[in-house]
């Protein structure tokens, strides 16, 4: 729903193209790449250090646990991607190109409020991530990029969440 939401909201601002998406001059693309890997990695580590060092993050990885594992690795996949690019669609195509980067990222905050005490702090996180996004969005102009970076790091996370949880069942 989010997705035909931002879809809508993009064609009827006149932004709906392929430029919006993807670039396809060839001389950008190492820039693009490592942009994307390097946001991507970025969040990953700030995730992984969270989840080592902080009670909440544990907390929270617990919770997601409860419907992320077990996964096949293609479940994994389609939800990285589906939340990359449904997100990433909304958050940086329809509202950040409309409200700029800083609301953006604190609607991207908002919109991973979890209202338990314990869970705040991932708004917090959240609203970082979605500023990292979108400075990745900034500097490529466009979301192919952006959505990438999102689903790689879903992806990579809860891929390490069934590993350690897979190691934890046998020992």
């Amino acid at each position: 729903m989010i997705l035909l939401l931002a879809l809508v909201w993009i064609f009827f601002r006149g932004q709906l193209s392929w430029e919006l998406f993807v670039d396809i001059r060839v001389e950008n693309l190492p820039r693009v790449i490592l942009l994307t890997l390097g946001t991507s990695f970025s969040m990953m580590a700030l995730s992984l250090y969270c989840s080592r060092s902080f009670v909440w993050a544990q907390q929270l990885e617990e919770e997601f646990a409860k419907f992320l594992v077990p996964m096949k690795l293609w479940e994994i996949a389609a939800i990285g991607v589906l939340s990359g690019v449904a997100e990433e669609i909304f958050f940086r195509g329809a509202l950040q190109t409309t409200v700029g980067l800083i609301p953006a990222s604190l609607a991207f905050g908002l919109a991973h409020f979890v209202p338990r005490h314990p869970f705040w702090n991932w708004s917090l996180y959240a609203a970082f991530a979605g500023f990292l996004l979108g400075c990745l969005f900034e500097l490529t102009n466009h979301l192919l990029p952006v959505m990438a970076a999102h689903a790689l790091t879903n992806f990579v996370l809860i891929v390490d969440l069934n590993r350690r949880h897979a190691l934890q069942a046998t020992n």
